[in-house]
């Protein structure tokens, strides 16, 4: 997976070639406009406000592909959040430089606007004393995975194995030290039941903790509680391919041709979050998380412009991406009464 999808040249991310939007292979949130930009600002400002408006604030965004996002984040700073636009510095974390190219031309004259900085490591990104919000849309989805079946009360790890002329799955008896570590604590899953886990997963959280030295870190991707890893057998995981916005049958095929993903285990990341003394805010869907942002625009007169609102539905709409994607909320050194507005009203 690492290597279909970040091999310098041929991997899928890394190719340089169109693999978001209508012409590519698949849709992400920003792909039918900039609504999840322009309430990202809104969610910035508020956690700026709370902050004491510092003269310094850091937004950071990684795995932001073209960076239609961050554009339609920074558009809407200067005429809604004044204070927030003079205060920001924008960092991205692109190891891939045909990507950060992409990023660059998107950006265009928001860059003699705002201080935008490209990292293409965590080394040069220090947490400093800056306060900010890191946050990513799909990006853990494409981290590499394991995979696991329960099979007669044990776990077997699938693996790629080599039968010319392709790639095909094997098995092995599961010693890996990620398994025991994930699934010790979890209920006897189903016959056949699969599960993927993320190896990188603990190394990025740590390196996420350490980008801020107090501020809010959004995760937004789809996938599930803990609980929900095992509420449903999966005896097919949830491993798939993408080729031009269908669902391909073989993530094994064509490496470096189909976009290969898998669902977040959000409780990890809470888990994780919380042994780094991060505070876990909550999680939600993006229907709910997005219309408790938006409450404001959609209450007030004027109305937001038709366009705004179809852009809305849509990254609202059960039937799109509103049940399906998550927003994981966590803070660092922020008040212990800080409630994001992008989690709805306290509970």
């Amino acid at each position: 997976m690492s290597e279909a999808l970040y091999h310098p040249e041929h991997g899928f991310y890394s190719s340089g070639r169109a693999r978001t939007g209508i012409k590519g292979d698949f849709l992400t949130p920003v792909s039918p406009g900039p609504v999840l930009g322009n309430l990202l600002a809104r969610q910035a400002d508020e956690l700026h406000r709370i902050l004491g408006r510092p003269a310094r604030f850091r937004l950071i965004e990684q795995g932001a592909d073209t960076g239609a996002l961050a554009r339609d984040l920074l558009g809407s700073l200067r005429g809604g959040f004044p204070e927030l636009a003079a205060a920001v510095e924008f960092h991205f974390l692109e190891p891939l430089p045909k990507l950060a190219q992409k990023q660059k031309h998107t950006l265009g004259p928001l860059q003699r606007q705002h201080a935008v900085h490209w990292h293409a490591s965590w080394d040069s990104l220090s947490a400093g004393d800056l306060p900010g919000l890191f946050y990513s849309c799909e990006l853990l989805d494409s981290f590499p995975v394991r995979i696991f079946r329960h099979c007669s009360g044990r776990w077997l790890e699938r693996v790629v194995g080599w039968d010319p002329p392709r790639f095909v799955w094997q098995e092995r008896e599961a010693l890996a030290p990620e398994l025991q570590s994930v699934l010790g604590r979890t209920p006897a899953p189903a016959e056949d039941h699969v599960v993927e886990i993320r190896p990188g997963a603990t190394e990025w959280m740590r390196a996420v903790a350490q980008s801020l030295s107090h501020g809010l870190i959004l995760t937004m991707d789809y996938g599930f509680p803990a609980a929900g890893i095992f509420e449903v057998p999966r005896p097919a995981g949830t491993l798939m391919a993408f080729r031009e916005h269908r669902q391909q049958s073989d993530p094994l095929a064509d490496p470096g041709e189909q976009d290969l993903t898998c669902h977040v285990n959000f409780g990890e990341l809470e888990e994780l979050g919380s042994r780094l003394g991060l505070q876990n805010h909550g999680l939600t869907d993006f229907a709910r998380g997005l219309t408790a942002l938006a409450a404001p625009l959609l209450q007030q007169p004027p109305a937001p412009p038709e366009p705004w609102i179809r852009n809305f539905r849509h990254l609202t709409h059960p039937s799109f991406f509103g049940h399906t994607h998550k927003i994981l909320a966590q803070g660092k050194n922020l008040p212990h009464d800080f409630h994001p507005a992008i989690l709805g009203a306290a509970r």
